[in-house]
């Protein structure tokens, strides 16, 4: 292929030592690539960045990059920049049934569909049973030294959604102009450009929250409104239309409803089974939080002569199979990270993962989970919400035996593996609640447990002292939403309630902070300008 000169080129496979200057050290390596002059390259820029450790102890960053050269360029592996996505059909955009938008729940869903709609004219008003992020982290702190549990200001929902105080990661199934859109929006609020190029992105629950407290700030300069500690329970209805919210017993009007919940919304979605808006039950998975020493995740993904503050923690993503018994994979993976408590009410418990920006701790944690039989639940269209109740009252009672409430139910690996009861101290970990140890045979049905006993044996294969020095804090019940809302998948308009928007995580069409800011920003982009001038 003949390239004209001073044009924008794309090249992939350049690679970096990981102690090298991106900028001194980039322009060399994609001169050196392609056999030409350093000093026809200008203009390098970053498209992709990750991490390659398939050769241990010699891990190397990878890079695609757009450069400008300025002699005519001859190679088989270089490209012309796309300076423009490709086109896409053309597709109708119509206006959201009238002038006034209500959004129920501040996510990364809510919040981008907030600022996109508000930008194209439509009044909108933001509910959020939660706290904004400030007032939310001083009562989480709360719980988890003190046990002053606040069942209307916890991890699990506020200005944000669960991911603000988690590990901020940014990755996607897929990239697309939403996601784009979400990455570039989370820039401007205040994150590293590195985001945008990081096959692995991720921010840290430390700049995180600041981070959400400015896109909410973007959203209200674009003339969205946020109402705090507002809990939405139900949706007006008249004759298969929705005319507005329900707070507090009152009615207020609106004109469309954007349902973009979190994973603690089972009034909202009781309310809407009850109204006839079409839900259907949707597939999840629960097990445990496993940690074990980051040293021994590093030694094994990176090698044992690799400085893992050049590389960075080091993650792992496992998966394991069997045809009679199940399946079970990791899942949201922390290196370098904390495990914390989690809570909606007071008498139930479940756990997740979260890390610092730096990734520094000495621990490395993530979900190990089983997927649920969901056709074989006992109950109707909400049996999967009323699974994820029962299993995490069931760890408080096994837990609290241990004589104080917010007490987790633990377990090694090790034990678990042998179906007994540790009799060991209880190990370090960077858990901050204290732990009682139990027989987790004894929380899950028979068939998780089993699933989970042989994957773990399959994972210590894969990274050896996986079993011996593991312990498990359970129960991981909140891995996605057990319902979906059904929508109209071109229009995203409920597929039987005229004016009624489901979007987001809770609502079962994304799964992470990306995906769900993706589809906001989505449902923003397939309307029109609303044309009420203010």
């Amino acid at each position: 292929m003949t390239l004209s000169p001073n044009t924008r080129y794309v090249v992939r496979e350049i690679a970096l030592p990981l102690e090298a200057s991106e900028a001194k050290e980039l322009p060399k390596a994609v001169a050196g690539y392609l056999r030409i002059s350093e000093k026809t390259i200008s203009g390098v820029r970053i498209l992709r960045k990750s991490l390659d450790a398939r050769a241990r102890n010699r891990p190397v960053w990878r890079y695609a990059v757009e450069f400008t050269c300025s002699t005519e360029l001859k190679h088989p592996r270089v490209s012309p920049s796309q300076k423009e996505p490709p086109s896409e059909p053309e597709q109708i955009r119509k206006p959201l049934p009238g002038y006034t938008v209500a959004i129920v729940g501040s996510g990364p869903a809510g919040m981008a569909a907030a600022m996109g709609l508000a930008r194209k004219g439509y009044a909108v008003t933001v509910f959020e049973q939660g706290k904004p992020v400030g007032p939310r982290f001083r009562d989480i702190r709360l719980f988890i030294k003190q046990n002053r549990f606040d069942a209307k200001s916890n991890i699990l929902f506020g200005e944000g959604g669960a991911g603000t105080f988690s590990d901020g990661k940014l990755t996607a199934r897929t990239r697309n102009q939403y996601t784009d859109e979400f990455l570039r929006e989370l820039v401007v609020a205040g994150a590293n450009e590195s985001i945008t190029y990081l096959h692995h992105p991720h921010i840290g629950t430390d700049r995180l929250q600041m981070i959400i407290a400015a896109f909410r700030k973007h959203c209200e300069e674009a003339g969205a409104t946020f109402r705090f500690e507002t809990e939405v329970t139900d949706v007006i209805l008249d004759n298969g239309i929705c005319r507005g919210v329900v707070v507090a017993g009152k009615e207020i009007p609106f004109d469309a409803v954007v349902v973009a919940p979190g994973l603690s919304a089972d009034r909202l979605y009781a309310a809407l089974a009850e109204r006839g808006v079409t839900l259907q039950r949707k597939e999840f998975s629960v097990g445990v939080r496993v940690e074990h020493p980051q040293e021994l995740i590093n030694k094994r993904q990176l090698g044992d002569k690799v400085d893992a503050k050049l590389a960075g923690a080091a993650e792992y993503f496992l998966t394991w199979q069997n045809e009679s018994v199940g399946s079970a994979y990791s899942f949201c993976m922390c290196p370098g990270g904390v495990i914390i408590p989690c809570a909606d009410q007071p008498d139930a418990l479940f756990t997740n993962g979260m890390s610092y920006s730096n990734r520094a701790t000495k621990f490395a944690n993530s979900a190990v989970v089983v997927p649920v039989n969901i056709e074989v639940l006992p109950g109707g269209v909400l049996a999967g919400v009323e699974y994820q109740r029962k299993l995490e009252k069931d760890a408080f009672r096994m837990g609290s035996a241990g004589g104080v409430d917010f007490t987790y139910p633990a377990q090694s690996i090790a034990a678990f593996v042998e179906n007994r009861i540790d009799v060991e101290p209880y190990p370090r970990t960077s858990f901050l609640k204290p732990l009682h140890w139990v027989n987790l045979w004894d929380l899950f049905e028979p068939a998780v447990s089993k699933a989970m006993a042989e994957s773990f044996q399959a994972f210590d294969k894969k990274i050896p002292g996986f079993i011996r020095t593991g312990v498990m804090i359970a129960p991981e019940s909140r891995t996605s939403s057990p319902v979906r809302i059904l929508r109209n998948p071109e229009t995203l308009e409920s597929v039987n309630t005229v004016g009624l928007y489901p979007i987001g995580e809770g609502a079962g069409y994304a799964g992470g902070i990306v995906s769900s800011g993706a589809d906001g920003f989505r449902l923003a982009d397939i309307v029109a300008p609303c044309k009420v001038s203010r």
